[in-house]
């Protein structure tokens, strides 16, 4: 008697809701995610290549189903989710000329791209994809990864509120180095020393730019330190200038995150490594000297006193702080009144010429990054360190200092044939000598 055949019974997995296959060979899962207001049931479905691919997925839905934020989540895409974060969480982190920054990047870069998809369907190969277009279209790798830093930092939140199951930032790769195109005209970065005193001699013709030029040019001050300086931070005595303070813009932003203000400020230095002590030369030191009287007759002719201890050294006419933006144009105007526009010279250029010109005097770099208030000697060496051609003949003097040729002291021409023999004889032998010693030493 044949035994009756018995079917098993196959069970879904937990989580995977209902999976099956349609006529075309694609495999289909749904998911209750709920109910409308009329009682109808809600369903969301899912599609993959693969059963297991689908199962898989059902597993994160559901799981997501489960949490209190699935219909909000579900509701809204990546655009409104990422300006929410942006807006409520991130503003509040960081200060106000950062969030610009990272604000911008989203506004420019993931908004208009990626911004109506759904935050389930960004994977890794999207915001890859992201990346390297900005790589292709020419944007800086600093901005490339600023970028990746704002997905990933989002996707953080997103995990961490239960939005999705992972960060697909994590699979995501930006290159380590960016190759860089040779540009002749921007090769060096401070002011070539056959300009120099052109330069000088041009500020002397202006009463307020030359002292404020060469605080950066004779002491390395940033232009934001320099426009924040007080005269109580200026010590003849001492012959020293004491940074503590830097003006900064400051913007204001409305409810939607758009810049609606921006007010210039007098805040903390850079860096912790910026707050410094420099040394002033003796140029400088009868610069600030003269201006100082000039600043104490313009506060005369308005009635207000320009030249106390808490004076801002570089201020307006009523002893308001200036801008930076109207300092430049200020600076321009010089510049293309005496010629100097075609040199590409701008305000850290005089910084880098202050740079360049204690390694032309072959000064520490420890102690040019700390007169300079960097915060890695890396970058005083890589970014502050211009090389001319000057560089390249002290190189070759040294060279030549160090394997100098001796001259015969009797030219070829002069010798006997016997003589001339003989010497090529005793060349001969040094040289199959000195070939020994070399075996004996390898051995």
């Amino acid at each position: 008697m044949a035994k009756k055949k018995v079917l098993s019974k196959t069970r879904r997995g937990n989580k995977e809701g209902s999976i099956f296959q349609r006529k075309d060979g694609r495999w289909v899962g749904v998911a209750t995610v709920g109910y409308d207001e009329n009682g109808k049931v809600k369903r969301k479905f899912i599609y993959g290549k693969t059963r297991m691919e689908v199962a898989d997925k059902l597993v994160v839905l559901t799981n997501r189903i489960e949490n209190q934020n699935f219909e909000y989540v579900d509701q809204n895409n990546l655009a409104k989710l990422m300006n929410e974060w942006l807006l409520v969480f991130k503003k509040n982190q960081v200060s106000p000329r950062t969030f610009e920054g990272v604000y911008s990047k989203y506004k420019l870069h993931i908004e208009p791209k990626i911004g109506n998809m759904k935050i389930d369907e960004i994977t890794p190969i999207v915001i890859q994809k992201i990346l390297n277009q900005m790589l292709d279209d020419g944007f800086s790798l600093d901005v490339v990864r600023k970028t990746k830093v704002v997905f990933n930092q989002f996707f953080d939140y997103a995990v961490q509120h239960g939005f999705v199951a992972n960060n697909p930032t994590h699979l995501t790769k930006v290159k380590s180095n960016e190759r860089k195109i040779y540009d002749n005209e921007n090769k060096y970065k401070a002011l070539p020393p056959e300009i120099r005193d052109k330069f000088l001699t041009c500020l002397n013709e202006h009463t307020f730019l030359k002292p404020l030029c060469l605080c950066m040019m004779l002491a390395g001050l940033r232009t934001g330190e320099t426009l924040a300086l007080r005269w109580k931070d200026i010590d003849f005595q001492n012959k020293t200038i004491n940074v503590e303070r830097a003006i900064t813009v400051v913007p204001k932003f409305d409810s939607s995150g758009k810049v609606i203000e921006r007010k210039t400020v007098i805040s903390d230095t850079k860096t912790t490594c910026s707050k410094r002590v420099v040394p002033m030369p003796e140029l400088l030191i009868q610069t600030l000297q003269d201006y100082k009287i000039s600043q104490d007759i313009n506060g005369d002719e308005h009635n207000i006193n320009l030249t106390s201890e808490n004076s801002l050294v570089f201020c307006n006419n009523d002893g308001t702080v200036r801008t930076y933006y109207g300092t430049k144009k200020i600076f321009y105007r010089f510049l293309e009144k005496y010629g100097l526009d075609k040199y590409n010279i701008h305000f850290h250029t005089l910084r880098h010429t202050f740079s360049n010109m204690l390694f032309e005097a072959d000064q520490n770099p420890k102690v040019i990054q700390a007169l300079l208030g960097h915060k890695s000697v890396k970058t005083t060496i890589t970014t502050y360190n211009s090389v001319d051609k000057s560089y390249f003949q002290k190189a070759t003097d040294v060279i030549n200092k160090n394997f100098k040729v001796e001259e015969s002291k009797i030219s070829p021409k002069d010798m006997e044939d016997d003589e001339l023999d003989e010497e090529l004889e005793k060349l001969l032998r040094e040289k199959q000598a000195r070939r020994k010693r070399n075996k004996d030493f390898e051995m």
